[in-house]
């Protein structure tokens, strides 16, 4: 009982005692607001034919890079850029700005721009669903923004409005990105903001060149029946991948909200669905309404039910499907189905995302499960062989709820069974989709256990139970800590699914509408009633958010400091997590306007005004009552120490880009240099995304080939640019464009960790022990015995056989502190073999100050933070980034030295190195760490196979399974084996060899029944053979969890022939070479008399032409008349002068053939 003087009543006390923390809180934050001006980034989308223009924002709707950038780069011929590169350029822009106090100001630009401020964006990528078409990475791109001035008129000289712009880029397979946003350090303090900016594959230009939506016509005007005093809803979707998220519940319309931002905007969009009512006899409906009441977002498919009908829509996204897999209007599917609610799975499994369908009428007590791949919708009928009623023996059941754990493809189902002579229970029922077996693995009690004032209760079945009958509706599974939980009047939850824990502090004459998780640790719950309720996972205590006292000094603040996102009227739409921070969608109603505002929920500061109002000490000193507070906070200092460098662990890579310098003195950017910035970023990620090849470079760095060429002339540049003598008003730094090998901790643990096979993860906690409460007197240093008393560290696994951890005291008596040396190991014991980055096992570890949960929190910048207690989310199994390459540079160095020389192709091709056939071969492979940079020699074991192979690039062939058994197996009996090896280490059942890097070497033999065997030549030069190889660690190496897979064509060269076409050739070269021999000499001992003949024959043939001629010319001479004679004498002397000349040309010929016989 606290004493009052007479003039203080109880009730007037407490309503005093609340004013004044409200006063004092209200205080410190205008203290802590004067003192730190609070400034916001501001960032929009712009495209590139809005650049400079004021208040225009646009869509991300263009998924294509626009056409090339040649007249932007064409000048640029004393820059290090490859004029014979193509540079394309993304289509958006981000445009950065910052307003203060809630208003932005031209003034306060220009101030940060001259006092140095250059806001940093970090565009991170979310990896695709669909690891089989795209590769696992975790990427980001860290780009410094360009300042530019806008166009609008402006009466100063130099700049009255300005913004910084960066490129946004796309990346293939990527739809969802995160944008933040921090200063480089200088001008303002502005602390960094985090956007979504995501692409929305729901909108297509119209001829008006406006967009719309596909999916139904936007309704602009958001009128209060829509939204005030409606039931909130949940908010469904894909974790991390759904770019566009929907939300039902709109009375009486078949209308949705939609956003593409996360909440930060939205759209009300009536959809065009054809809303037909099938009732039936098998399907009785009571009611028609058009309201959708189930709504799921995928990665890139929407998923509503309204009435018994289900439909989805599958987005147009380019970057994912490669083509336009867009389905153009809401599809209707389960059409003779009667569905009564849809339920979520949060995670995508084995490249695909799921959804499940509850049924009732003719299928009840079946689950409709729809797998999403690509956009491609399929409905499977669980379970395949008879009902769940039928598999747990009962005659009449219901399924409620239906939750799917990926990881073990399991199907829980929270089962009504219905027994006319008894009342109505529910059990937990497990089917597992490989063995189609059904198995009931917990009955939940009929009453609501009575608690006797504790805070939980393991329910063994001895215990009493109150009057209050349980009334399960739904559960919810968290894959990271095994917690399941089933709620509705009450809230269980179980770490195995065969014992519950059930939570006393959730009143009984309340029921939960929806569950909300952090996937760390946090659950926030929402009852029938709209009452908000707070539980750390691990913990057993629960805190009613709303309404609460704690609630109205919060809103008391808010409206002291004039907030917008609080008015007396408003309506909370749905509750979700983004980012481990707790938001509302909440309709709000000022001035006869209502609008939706996206709004945090401050959990920490809730929980502190909970702590201080109800924690409390009234004392009387003399004539007045002094007021003091509690703190149950164990410490009064918690930090994170000696946290090992993130990104081995994170898996990041990074690219750091700068924009190019503009030579003109006032340094603000113009359309050109944007344009060559958005080139260079375009340019950058593309080498990147060339750089994953099977051969590897000889410098591990994607973007060494880009200016390996011309670093020796970066001098030269630096020079022509700060001379002023360059060509173009830009200068390209090459250091400004490389990949980031070596981030720093920034004093906060991961959001995630990779663990591969037996790694570790370690870290400090530093604890300065609390003496005493909060008091006013000096702090009294405390013995080691006392130390360990008031300070203890608990760990929680969630998987105990995959990680253990370690943990070690060390207690600073000088300090009154205690510190903690905690190392994560893994066990290797719960993960087989996988390719890096696919089928990861999720797990975590919670570590936690005992006696810390609720009670402490860290003033910071950003807020109020709650410290003791640390969940650490684990993924086991080969981490992304981690890949097999073959080293080509040392194989052909090691080769040439084993095998004293090295004979190239003929036409040498530097990207593939050629090998001879006779050779022995030496193969040498690295494991390139394409986050870390680390490259180093492949020192475990392989199997080696010949999978393809043709004696071109163009005619290599995939071979069957036999076809690879035959060809590289050393037990083949047929004669068809390409290589052997003399190690003798194989494969457990002997079937191919095991190799290593210091394995004694290949070599060659293309047997009979090969496919190499007798390669046709098509050139006189030797035959040449193209194998198509894969190397795989899988099975034989136990170092890694990583199933290390490398498929690459080796090109191989002089090939021998069969021995049958080699004596062919052989025979066939023998005949030709005696027939040009034989022809050579009938060619030098018989040609002279031959063309001696020909001579004599046609010297005869020739006199007996003329003759012939002569005496018939003679002949026909006499019939001429007598005054003609003299001149046909005169004619006859001349022929015959001429006949004679020719007759002794004639005679004169033969000589000429013995003349050349002499000289030969």
């Amino acid at each position: 009982m606290y004493p009052a003087g007479p003039a203080w009543p109880r009730l007037r006390i407490l309503r005093a005692l609340w004013a004044l923390l409200a006063v004092l809180l209200a205080s410190w934050r205008l203290w802590a607001f004067q003192d730190i001006q609070e400034c916001t980034w501001q960032v929009v989308l712009n495209k590139f034919e809005t650049v400079g223009k004021n208040g225009m924002s646009d869509r991300f709707f263009h998924q294509q890079p626009v056409a090339t950038l040649d007249s932007v780069f064409s000048p640029l011929v004393d820059a290090p850029t490859d004029q014979g590169e193509k540079y394309l350029s993304f289509p958006y822009y981000l445009k950065v700005n910052y307003s203060c106090n809630g208003e932005s100001s031209e003034a306060q630009v220009r101030k940060g721009h001259l006092t140095g401020l250059k806001p940093v964006v970090l565009v991170t990528f979310q990896s695709p669903v669909n690891f089989h078409h795209w590769k696992i990475e975790q990427l980001q791109i860290q780009m410094e923004a360009a300042p530019f001035r806008s166009e609008e008129p402006c009466i100063a000289e130099q700049v009255c409005v300005m913004s910084w712009y960066t490129p946004m880029p796309i990346k293939n397979g990527s739809v969802l990105m995160r944008v933040d946003v921090s200063s480089n350090g200088l001008g303002p303090f502005i602390p960094t903001k985090r956007f979504q900016v995501n692409i929305n594959g729901f909108l297509q230009r119209q001829q008006d060149n406006t967009l719309h939506f596909t999916v139904g016509n936007e309704i602009f005007d958001l009128i209060p029946r829509y939204f005030m005093n409606v039931p909130s809803r949940p908010l469904w979707y894909t974790v991390d991948q759904a770019p566009v998220l929907i939300l039902g519940g709109i009375p009486e319309e078949k209308s949705i909200l939609l956003t593409d931002t996360s909440f930060k905007d939205s759209f009300l969009v009536e959809l065009n669905i054809d809303s037909c009512w099938v009732g039936s006899f098998y399907c009785p409906q009571a009611i028609f309404t058009a309201t959708i009441y189930d709504a799921i977002a995928t990665e890139s498919t929407l998923f509503i039910r309204q009435n018994q009908l289900v439909y989805y829509f599958t987005g147009t996204y380019l970057t994912l499907h490669e083509s336009n897999h867009g389905s153009g209007s809401w599809v209707r599917v389960l059409a003779n189905e009667c569905i009564k609610s849809l339920c979520p799975v949060h995670f995508h499994s084995n490249g695909s995302e799921y959804v499940m369908a509850l049924t009732s009428g003719k299928r009840e007590g079946y689950v409709h499960f729809g797998t999403i791949t690509d956009g491609h919708v399929s409905f499977q009928l669980l379970p395949k062989q008879r009902s769940v009623c039928e598999g747990i023996q009962v005659f009449n059941c219901s399924i409620t709820w239906a939750v799917f754990i990926a990881d073990d493809y399991i199907l829980l189902m929270l089962v009504e069974i219905q027994e006319p002579e008894t009342r109505n229970y529910f059990q937990v029922v497990s089917y597992d989709l490989v063995s189609d077996n059904l198995v009931i693995l917990y009955t939940i009690p009929e009453f609501i256990p009575d608690a006797r004032g504790l805070e939980f209760l393991m329910i063994l079945g001895t215990e009493s139970y109150t009057n209050f009958t349980m009334v399960p509706k739904g559960m919810f599974y968290n894959p990271y800590n095994n917690l399941l939980f089933i709620w509705g009047n009450f809230l269980l939850q179980s770490y195995n699914n065969e014992n519950f824990i059930y939570l006393a502090d959730f009143p009984k004459d309340q029921s939960i509408k929806y569950l909300v998780n952090s996937f760390h640790g946090e659950t926030a719950i929402v009852t029938e009633t709209e009452e908000i309720w707070y539980l750390l996972e691990g913990s057993y205590r629960m805190y009613r958010l709303f309404p609460s006292k704690a609630w109205e000094v919060h809103v008391s603040l808010q409206v002291m400091q004039q907030s917008s996102f609080y008015t007396r009227l408003e309506t909370m739409v749905t509750l979700f997590y983004e980012d481990r921070q707790l938001y509302q969608l909440v309709y709000v109603m000022k001035g006869g306007q209502g609008r939706l505002v996206k709004r945090l929920v401050p959990v920490e500061q809730l929980l502190m005004h909970q702590q201080l109002g109800s924690h409390y000490l009234l004392e009387r000193q003399g004539s007045h009552l002094t007021l003091s507070f509690t703190n149950f906070c164990p410490f009064t200092v918690m930090s994170l120490r000696d946290l090992p460098d993130p990104q081995i662990y994170t898996r990041q890579e990074r690219y750091r880009a700068h924009p190019p310098r503009v030579l003109e003195p006032s340094g603000f950017h113009d359309q050109n240099s944007l344009a060559v910035y958005q080139g260079l970023v375009y340019y950058l990620l593309f080498l990147h995304s060339k750089y994953h090849k099977p051969y590897a470079d000889p410098v591990h760095d994607s973007t060494w080939r880009w200016w390996k060429n011309k670093k020796v002339d970066q001098d030269y540049y630096f020079y022509l640019a700060s001379n002023l003598q360059s060509a173009s008003n830009v200068y390209i730094d090459m250091a400004s464009y490389e990949k980031i090998y070596d981030l720093k901790a920034e004093h906060e643990l991961p959001e995630r960790i990779y663990l591969d096979k037996g790694t570790s993860y370690g870290f400090s906690i530093f604890v300065t022990v609390r003496g005493h409460s909060l008091e006013f007197q000096p702090e009294r240093v405390l013995t080691t015995l006392e130390l360990r008393s008031k300070v203890d560290l608990g760990i929680v696994l969630a998987d105990a056989d995959c990680i253990e951890v370690l943990v070690n005291q060390k207690i600073l008596i000088n300090r009154n502190s205690v510190l903690f040396w905690v190392t994560l190991h893994d066990k290797r014991s719960c993960f087989d073999q996988g390719l890096s980055g696919h089928h990861l096992m999720k797990t975590s570890v919670v570590v936690k100050v005992v006696g810390a949960v609720g009670h402490c929190f860290q003033n910071t910048h950003r807020g109020l933070h709650m410290q003791g207690n640390l969940m650490i989310p684990l993924l086991i199994g080969c981490p992304p980034g981690k890949r097999l390459a073959f080293d080509i540079t040392y194989t052909v160095e090691y080769n040439r030295l084993q095998n004293k020389h090295y004979f190239d192709c003929v036409h040498v091709d530097p990207e593939m190195p050629c090998f001879l056939f006779r050779d022995t071969f030496y193969p040498f492979f690295l494991i390139q760490d394409l986050v870390t940079g680390e490259s180093g020699s492949f020192q475990g074991s392989y199997v080696f196979k010949v999978v393809g192979g043709g004696p071109t690039m163009d005619t290599v062939i995939e071979y069957s399974e036999e076809e690879i058994y035959r060809f590289n197996s050393p037990l083949d009996k047929t004669n068809s084996l390409i290589w052997t090896t003399k190690n003798t280490t194989t494969t457990k059942d002997s079937a191919f060899n095991i190799m290593t890097h210091q394995s004694l070497g290949i070599e060659w033999l293309c047997l009979e029944n090969s496919p190499c065997h007798d390669t046709i030549p098509h050139s006189i030069f030797a035959p040449e053979f193209f194998f198509k190889v894969l190397v795989s660690n899988r099975g034989v190496d136990k170092s890694t969890y990583c199933d290390h897979q490398l498929i690459f064509l080796l090109h191989i060269h002089g090939l021998p022939l069969s021995a049958k076409r080699a004596l062919f050739i052989l025979m066939v070269s023998f005949i030709v070479f005696i027939g040009l021999v034989t022809l050579y000499i009938i060619f030098g001992l018989l040609l002279p008399p031959m063309v001696k003949a020909c001579n004599i024959l046609r010297w005869k043939i020739n006199n007996i032409i003329t003759s012939e001629s002569y005496y018939t010319y003679k002949s026909s001479s006499r019939i001429f008349s007598a005054t003609s004679v003299t001149k046909s004498r005169a004619s006859s002397s001349i022929s015959s002068s001429i006949s004679s000349k020719v007759v002794e040309g004639n005679q004169e010929v033969p000589e000429e053939p013995s003349e050349k016989q002499s000289i030969t």
